[in-house]
């Protein structure tokens, strides 16, 4: 003798699903949980272009005190061509109107491993890449920040 069932195994299924999911979430847990913070450091990339003589620089803001990395990470010709391993100034400091206050520099050619590290304090920074008067034409620049 065949009965036949007035739902579908599937609406019965349905059903089950959800009353376990609102039973799972019904528990006596009266802990309070406290959002965290990601921590460890940023990473921001500056590019742009940098003519003969020039100079560009970018703002970052540390968060809290610790070791600043910065890279100059590539140097290209503006026209078509290879990369360069032409000597820039790479420098940190302190942005001052429309240009960075240099605390701290190096002469850095593009690298994989950061030039200049040093350690700041919370508070907003900046890093500037200039030429030294190696340039004979203008280069796309990218330096590398880390920062906490």
């Amino acid at each position: 003798m065949k009965t036949s069932w007035p739902f579908s195994a599937r609406s019965v299924l349905a059903v089950l699903a959800v009353v376990g999911l609102l039973t799972a979430s019904c528990g006596n847990d009266d802990s309070a949980t406290t959002p965290t913070t990601p921590t460890g450091p940023a990473t921001e990339v500056f590019s742009g272009t940098l003519d003969v003589q020039g100079s560009s620089f970018y703002s970052f803001t540390t968060s809290t005190s610790g070791t600043v990395s910065i890279t100059l990470a590539s140097l290209v010709a503006t026209q078509p061509g290879p990369a360069l391993n032409s000597v820039l100034g790479l420098a940190v400091g302190a942005p001052l109107g429309t240009d960075c206050n240099v605390t701290s520099s190096i002469n850095a050619a593009p690298g994989l491993t950061a030039q200049l590290t040093t350690t700041l304090s919370p508070a907003t920074y900046c890093a500037r890449v200039y030429d030294i008067g190696n340039l004979a034409a203008s280069v796309n620049f990218t330096v590398r920040i880390v920062h906490p």
